[in-house]
């Protein structure tokens, strides 16, 4: 008997130790990932929410997070994205653009950008973002998607039928 239960332990420890996959997470890893084309130039947001009025699909970079909030949904595919900072401050080494006093009065005035993860028939995800596809606050992305400006609560959505890393 005591050969049996060690035996079960064991197996049991064996098996219920591997890493579980989520089905949800694994099949919107096949259908939101994508390798842009180095040809196609993404728009920064203020270009995308200029765009926005044209409507259509486009290719945006951003970077996951803003200092508006919680950057991640718990119930859904949702996150806060921010724009990706440039000038010759941000560039040197160690800038810190979440402590930065100009990053952060600019992003003051920046619209809230909401992107929402899509699958194939238009359902947002039923998972955290975070969880979904394992983004980080302050990883830089790709999305591709269609996006609408609401200038009259300075809000900006994209739903994204796409996502790439920026490496």
């Amino acid at each position: 008997m005591s050969k049996f239960f060690l035996w079960t332990a064991s197996l049991t420890l064996i098996l219920g130790c591997a890493p579980a996959t989520d089905p949800v997470s694994e099949q919107a890893r096949r259908e939101l990932r994508f390798e842009p084309a180095p040809e196609t130039p993404a728009l920064s947001i203020q270009e995308a929410i200029e765009r926005s009025k044209d409507g259509g699909d486009m290719l945006v970079r951003a970077k996951v997070g803003s200092g508006k909030g919680d950057t991640f949904d718990a119930k859904n595919a949702e996150f806060l994205v921010s724009e990706i900072p440039e000038g010759e401050h941000s560039s040197n080494a160690g800038h810190d653009s979440d402590n930065c006093p100009f990053c952060r009065a600019r992003e003051a005035k920046a619209p809230t950008v909401i992107v929402r993860l899509l699958d194939p028939k238009g359902t947002a995800y039923p998972r955290s973002a975070e969880k979904l596809l394992g983004l980080k606050k302050g990883q830089h992305i790709l999305v591709r998607g269609r996006g609408t400006f609401d200038q009259e609560n300075n809000f900006f959505s994209i739903e994204a039928s796409g996502l790439s890393l920026v490496k």
